[in-house]
């Protein structure tokens, strides 16, 4: 088996290797085996190379990657027998995607055992390089605009970053729940937005979209991007029932101890703020793995018709993916980048 690999932080292009002829992992308890077809890069793949989270949080030997699509070729010998809620029944062949629980390591590699309760079976309407693009993003926006925002139809939703990987599934995941989606992003990604459902679409580099909303319009900001002037402007933007959901921090936070120390007070002074004014109220949060919501969020954009939006894929090979990391460091991408095995292109 082949990995991609780092034992040490820095420049991604200097701490990633490639490690070969590893074990195959052998599946116990409620581990399913998958053969990985396809997996995709998230932005905190390679903040964490660069040393965004402590080492003590970290193993020794690391491998990146959060979302793995591909076919089952083996089952622990507790498979299907889970008292969990919402787990679904697997065989051998199945077509199936994941999100990654951090515990089991990352999925650039070609096999990786998932926990059954993180696991669905794929769509038939969407090949392995689309699912393999939504597990972390499809997940991270259903509990943002589902499970903290409570989004209902009838919403007016202001979706910040509306054209990167987690913003463009808001946008088709807010317009399928019946909202009316205003999106923001540069002008490149104007008519991409547009297609993806957004009623409206400000560019960022021209407008400012609380000078262009100041009637207290929206009743949900999700901000995929962490823009302080977004939020600080936010009161003129949210209705006085509103929500405001940040679900990424600045980087500075990410790599400085005494940033990270601002942060919290920042988001517990928001909160605050919120609860004593009676205002808007605001959140933040982490995703972590789930199978039910996983499986929610995609019924959601199966049923709309919507698959997610891939702007490159890359063969998994080391030159490859190193190639494929150095375009998601340009925060440039048109959706997600996605990384295919040989022979499943």
């Amino acid at each position: 088996m082949k990995a991609v690999q780092y034992t040490k932080v820095g420049n991604p292009a200097d701490v990633l290797a490639l490690a070969e002829n590893l074990p195959l992992p052998v599946p116990t308890g409620f581990d399913i085996l998958i053969k990985m077809n396809a997996t995709s890069i998230n932005p905190v793949d390679w903040k964490a190379m660069k040393g965004a989270f402590p080492r003590y949080l970290m193993p020794k030997i690391k491998t990146p990657g959060l979302d793995i699509a591909g076919v089952v070729v083996g089952l622990g010998p507790k498979v299907g027998k889970s008292n969990k809620p919402g787990v679904q029944k697997f065989a051998i062949g199945d077509r199936v995607m994941a999100l990654q629980h951090l515990s089991y390591g990352g999925t650039w590699q070609n096999y990786s055992l998932v926990d059954e309760s993180y696991v669905i079976k794929t769509p038939t309407e969407w090949d392995d390089s689309a699912a393999a693009a939504f597990p972390a993003v499809g997940v991270t926006v259903y509990k943002g605009l589902v499970v903290n925002a409570g989004i209902k139809s009838g919403d007016k939703v202001l979706v910040n970053g509306a054209s990167g990987g987690t913003g463009s599934i808001a946008v088709q995941m807010a317009t399928a729940l019946g909202a009316s989606v205003v999106g923001i992003c540069s002008k490149a990604n104007v008519d991409l937005v547009k297609n993806l459902g957004a009623v409206d679409v400000v560019d960022y580099t021209t407008t400012k979209v609380y000078e262009k909303y100041t009637n207290k319009d929206f009743d949900i900001i999700l901000d995929t991007v962490g823009t302080p002037q977004l939020y600080a402007n936010s009161v003129n933007l949210l209705k006085p029932s509103g929500r405001f959901i940040q679900i990424v921090v600045p980087d500075e936070a990410l790599f400085s101890i005494v940033s990270a120390l601002y942060l919290v007070a920042q988001v517990v002074g928001r909160m605050l703020y919120s609860f004593l004014t009676r205002g808007p109220s605001y959140s933040t949060y982490s995703t972590s793995a789930d199978g039910e919501q996983l499986a929610a969020a995609t019924h959601i954009m199966v049923r709309a018709n919507a698959r997610p939006t891939v702007d490159r894929e890359y063969l998994f090979e080391f030159d490859k993916v190193l190639e494929a990391v150095a375009y998601s460091q340009t925060g440039r991408a048109k959706g997600k980048i996605v990384m295919v095995a040989p022979g499943h292109q």
